[in-house]
């Protein structure tokens, strides 16, 4: 399992290649490439935010467990719907995206919703607004 720091550093390497597909592929931020990374850049910042703020969800038979890790896709959005409202909306939409960018070969974002960029955006900082108090003792 990786530490904070290790999601963090594979964050970062992540997003300096959402940023060089922005500014290099021929549609920018609307990829499918570019919604790919994105979302494994939210994937890689969620995993970091789980490693320290330790949240807890209740499993088979009232089982309350402490995660620091998901057990992967599926997992990590059981844990966001259960326990990150204001993260659930922008992750979810971005994996929705992402999957039809995989999946489906195409990106589908009607002209009223927020961007691949956008989505990724909130999500970086909500992630952080959960962990400065506990990073930084505030």
């Amino acid at each position: 399992m990786s530490t904070y720091n290790e999601h963090m550093e594979r964050f970062k390497h992540n997003k300096r290649l959402t940023e060089f597909l922005a500014e290099h592929e021929e549609y920018g931020v609307l990829s499918d490439w570019y919604v790919t990374v994105a979302f494994y850049t939210a994937s890689q910042r969620v995993e970091a935010m789980f490693f320290v703020v330790k949240p807890k969800i209740r499993g088979r038979m009232g089982v309350i467990t402490t995660v620091e890790h998901s057990r992967g896709h599926k997992h990590r959005n059981q844990i966001i719907k259960g326990c990150f409202d204001d993260l659930r909306d922008a992750y979810t939409t971005l994996y929705g995206y992402s999957r039809v960018a995989k999946y489906r070969c195409h990106i589908d974002i009607s002209p009223n919703s927020k961007s691949p960029k956008e989505l990724l955006w909130e999500i970086e900082k909500k992630c952080e607004e959960r962990e400065r108090p506990l990073l930084h003792g505030q």
